[in-house]
C-alpha cells in the first residue's frame, strides 16, 4: 500500500516544470481553432435567439390580437374571453404533431436532452434539431405556452455547435465545447447575460472549469451578446429600482426566504416528474399528439382567470419587480404560474422553465416581503427586492445551477447591493434542495431513463496528486548482469512485486516481476536478468501528476511504473503499480469523512528480494 503523506521530496525543476515560453503546454494550441469556430456559434446563437423571439411575438400578435404585427406585446392583455380557451390547445396540437412525426427530442424545456447528449451521445445531436425546436416553442409559447425561451434557445444553440463540429470532424471533447458554447450563446443573446451564460453552461452541460472549455464557451456568449445589444441595446430586460438593504440584521429574512423558496422548488420538481409519469401513461391513442393538447386545454382554463401566465410573463416579471401588483394578485399569479407549469410541460410540449420559475418566485417572494414589511417596517427595505431574490433561489434550487441564478439575477437588475442578499437566499434555497431531493428538475427525466447524471464537480485525486505521494520508496534493484539462479536462491514467495532491472551504472534499463523468474525451466537458469527484463512500463519523474502518469499508463496499456529523479538521471527512486494509484480513491474518502489516521497510511510496501 502506498504511502499518500506528503514527502520532503527534492524535485527537479527542469524535470516537473516545463521550459519558461514553452508553447502549448498550459493550453493546447488546437483550442485557438475551436475558439473561432466557438465565435461563429456566437454569432448563429444570437441570431436564433433574436429570430426565436421574433416569432414568438409574431405569432402572439396573431394569435391573441388577430394582427400581423413583430411588435413586442404579451398575451395577458388581450380582450378574447372565452375563446382565450381554445388557442393554447393549437400549439399544443401543432407540437404535438412535431414531436410524433419529426423529433421526439423537442418534448421538454431543451437543457436535459443537451445534457444526454453531451454525457452519454458523444456530444451529437441532429440537424432538425436546430430547425424544429425553435419553431416548435415559437408555436408554443405564440398561442399562450407558459414558458421561457431560454431552455429551448439553450438547446437550439448546443445543436448548431455540435452540428459546426460534426462537420469539422473535430473530437467529441471538442463537440461537447462548442455545443456548450451554443448554449452558453442562447442564454446570453436571450436577456443581455454574458456571464449567465457561460455559468450555465459550466452548471448544466460542462460540469468542469478548465481554461480549453470556459475560454470558447466565454466568446461564444460575448459574441452573442453583442448580437443582441445590436437589435436591443444595452438597457436591461427587467429594469428595477436600487434595491438597498436595511441592514445586516435584513439578512436574517433573506436566509428564512431561501428555506421556503427551497420548499416551492422541492415541490415544482416533484410534482412536474409526478405529472410526466401521469401523461405518459394515459391509455390514449397518439398520446405523443394529444397529451400536449389536453395540457394546453388545462392552462387555457387557468389562463382564462390569470392572463398573466399566458406566455414568457416578462411585462408580469416587471410588474414583480417595481411594486405593481397587489398581494393578493401576487399570490394568485405565482400559484396559477406553478400549476400552468408543471401541467404544461408535464403533458409533454416544449418550451423552457426559467421564465416560469422566475414568475413563481417573483410572486411569492414579494408576497413575503409584504409580509415581512407590515410586521418589522423599519427592518424590511422594498418587497420588489424579495421578489428579485426569490426569482433567483427557486430557479437556483430546481436547476441545481446557484451561481447562474445569482450571476443572471445580478446582471439583470445592474445593482451590486443585491449581490449579498442574492448569495444568502440562493444558497441556502439550493442546500435546501439537495437535502430533500436526489435530482434537480433538469436531471429528473434522465435519471428515469437509467441514466447516471451527477451536477458537481471537483478537480479528480488524480490531478490533486504528484507520482511522489503515491511511490513505494523502499524496494529492491536487480542488477542487470546478475545469474537468474542467485536472484531465484533468495527468492521468498508472495513477497516479490515489481523490481527494476539496473545496469552496472545503477541506470535503469528494464523491469521483471515474480512470474518472469518462475517461467523459466531449471535447465535455463543460466539466464542473465537482462535477458529478462521487460520494457512495458512507464517512467516518471519526481514531480509529475498522477494524472499525467496515469495517461501515459493507460496510452501504453501498462500497469507498472518507474520513478527517476529525471531525464538526465534514470536511477530508480520509486515504484508504482496500477492498485497503488487506485488507493488514492480511499484517500479522498477518508478525507472527506474526516479519518486522517486512514487518509494518511504509512505502510513501506518493501520488497524481499536482495541484489
Amino acid at each position: 500500500m502506498a504511502d499518500f503523506s506528503i514527502p520532503e521530496v527534492k524535485i527537479n525543476p527542469q524535470a516537473a516544470s516545463p521550459q519558461k515560453g514553452q508553447f502549448g503546454v498550459a493550453l493546447e494550441p488546437q483550442v485557438i481553432k475551436i475558439c473561432g469556430c466557438a465565435m461563429l456559434v456566437g454569432l448563429a446563437g444570437g441570431l436564433v435567439a433574436q429570430g426565436l423571439l421574433e416569432l414568438i411575438y409574431f405569432l402572439t400578435n396573431i394569435f391573441f390580437y388577430h394582427r400581423f404585427s413583430f411588435l413586442v406585446t404579451y398575451p395577458a392583455n388581450n380582450h378574447l374571453g372565452l375563446w382565450v380557451l381554445v388557442i393554447p390547445p393549437v400549439g399544443g396540437l401543432l407540437v404535438g404533431l412535431l414531436i410524433y412525426f419529426f423529433e421526439p427530442t423537442l418534448k421538454g424545456h431543451g437543457i436535459p436532452e443537451a445534457t444526454e447528449a453531451v454525457l452519454f451521445g458523444q456530444s451529437r445531436m441532429r440537424l432538425r434539431v436546430a430547425f424544429l425546436k425553435p419553431l416548435a416553442t415559437a408555436f408554443a409559447i405564440g398561442t399562450g405556452g407558459s414558458f421561457g425561451a431560454a431552455g429551448p434557445i439553450i438547446q437550439t444553440g448546443g445543436a448548431i455547435g455540435s452540428l459546426l463540429v460534426q462537420a469539422l470532424g473535430r473530437s467529441p471533447y471538442y463537440r461537447r465545447v462548442l455545443l456548450a458554447s451554443g448554449a452558453a450563446a442562447g442564454m446570453a443573446a436571450t436577456f443581455t447575460a454574458p456571464l449567465a451564460g457561460v455559468l450555465v453552461a459550466i452548471e448544466l452541460l460542462l460540469f468542469e472549469l478548465r481554461a480549453r472549455s470556459f475560454i470558447p464557451v466565454a466568446l461564444a456568449a460575448s459574441v452573442a451578446t453583442g448580437v443582441r445589444i445590436h437589435f436591443a441595446g444595452w438597457a436591461p430586460l427587467f429594469p428595477v429600482p436600487a434595491y438597498r438593504i436595511t441592514g445586516m440584521n435584513e439578512l436574517w429574512l433573506f436566509a428564512l426566504m431561501g428555506i421556503l423558496m427551497g420548499v416551492v422548488g422541492i415541490v415544482m420538481i416533484r410534482v412536474l416528474s409526478w405529472l410526466e409519469d401521469f401523461f405518459d401513461e394515459l391509455p390514449i391513442k397518439y398520446a405523443a399528439i394529444w397529451s400536449p393538447v389536453i395540457g394546453a386545454a388545462i392552462l387555457g382554463i387557468i389562463g382564462y382567470f390569470y392572463p398573466q401566465v399566458f406566455g414568457t410573463s416578462y411585462d408580469t416579471i416587471r410588474d414583480m419587480l417595481n411594486d405593481r401588483l397587489s398581494a393578493g394578485n401576487l399570490a394568485g399569479i405565482g400559484f396559477a404560474k406553478f400549476w400552468a407549469l408543471v401541467i404544461s410541460l408535464g403533458s409533454g410540449t416544449t418550451g423552457g422553465v426559467f421564465a416560469p420559475s422566475l414568475v413563481v418566485g417573483g410572486g411569492l417572494g414579494a408576497v413575503f416581503g409584504m409580509g415581512c414589511k407590515h410586521l418589522l417596517p423599519h427592518l424590511v427595505s422594498d418587497p420588489g427586492f424579495y421578489s428579485l431574490v426569490a426569482m433567483a433561489a427557486v430557479f437556483g434550487g430546481i436547476a441545481r445551477a446557484p451561481f447562474t441564478s445569482i450571476v443572471f439575477l445580478f446582471e439583470l437588475s445592474h445593482n451590486p447591493n443585491a449581490l449579498l442578499p442574492l448569495i444568502v437566499c440562493v444558497m441556502i434555497s439550493d442546500g435546501f434542495v439537495r437535502l430533500f431531493s436526489r435530482d434537480s428538475i433538469m436531471t429528473v427525466k434522465l435519471v428515469k431513463r437509467g441514466l447516471i447524471v451527477l451536477q458537481d464537480y471537483s478537480v479528480p485525486v488524480l490531478m490533486r496528486a504528484r507520482i511522489d505521494q503515491v511511490m513505494r520508496k523502499e524496494f529492491n534493484v536487480l542488477e542487470a548482469d546478475e545469474e537468474l539462479q542467485s536472484v531465484v536462491q533468495k527468492f521468498l514467495p508472495g513477497d516479490v512485486g515489481l523490481i527494476p532491472v539496473v545496469n552496472a551504472s545503477g541506470v535503469l534499463i528494464g523491469i521483471v516481476e515474480a512470474h518472469d523468474l518462475l517461467r523459466i525451466e531449471p535447465a535455463g537458469h543460466h539466464f542473465k536478468i537482462r535477458e529478462l527484463a521487460r520494457q512495458d512500463f512507464v517512467i516518471a519523474y519526481l514531480g509529475e501528476s498522477v494524472d499525467k502518469v496515469h495517461r501515459d499508463m493507460m496510452l501504453k496499456n501498462v500497469e507498472n511504473v518507474v520513478v527517476v529523479e529525471s531525464s538526465s538521471s534514470l536511477q530508480p527512486v520509486g515504484i508504482v503499480r496500477a492498485n497503488d494509484i487506485l488507493q488514492l480513491r480511499r484517500w479522498l474518502l477518508d478525507e472527506e469523512n474526516g479519518d486522517v489516521r486512514q487518509a494518511t497510511p504509512n505502510t513501506s510496501g518493501k520488497v524481499q528480494v536482495s541484489s
